[in-house]
């Protein structure tokens, strides 16, 4: 069985035909954005709207002041820490501990 054949609690997320996480993949979002998406999606699929809409309103905040201090010089912005783009920029010791990371993680499934 497939990940998007199954679900864990609940069926909030089968409702329409693309599962957002392949959504996300396809669209290249990051992390932010893809939780933000991703309760805004299913506001009115569970039985609380507005907590989820809230949620949402929380990441945004979150990508706001990282998008403000990357404007300002102040900080890097946002940082993808995908193993897969850090080694293709050339960061090894980053991709390195990250591999070594989901290494034993998958390990664990």
């Amino acid at each position: 069985m497939t990940a998007n054949n199954r679900q864990v609690g609940g069926n909030h997320y089968k409702s329409g035909g693309e599962e957002h996480w392949d959504r996300v993949r396809r669209l290249d979002l990051n992390y932010f954005q893809a939780c933000a998406t991703k309760y805004i999606e299913r506001c009115y699929l569970k039985n609380n709207p507005l907590e989820d809409l809230q949620k949402a309103q929380h990441f945004i905040q979150k990508l706001i002041e990282i998008e403000k201090n990357e404007d300002s010089g102040a900080g890097q912005g946002y940082v993808n820490q995908d193993p897969d783009i850090l080694y293709s920029q050339g960061l090894e010791k980053y991709s390195d501990v990250h591999k070594d990371i989901s290494l034993k993680y998958e390990d664990e499934i």
